[in-house]
């Protein structure tokens, strides 16, 4: 049997946020069904870069 896993990390960017702060929030797919959860820090905008 041949199984799939994937975790992403980003960040919520919304339009009306008055300072470079953000929520991380992650989803992982396994075997094609998706899971959405936040993870519950908010971090600035420039640890979301990726280089």
């Amino acid at each position: 049997m041949h199984s799939t896993f994937k975790v992403l990390f980003y960040l919520k960017r919304t339009k009306n946020t008055p300072r470079a702060v953000y929520p991380v929030m992650g989803r992982s797919t396994i075997n094609g069904t998706i899971s959405q959860f936040s993870a519950k820090i908010n971090v600035p905008e420039q640890l979301g870069k990726v280089r």
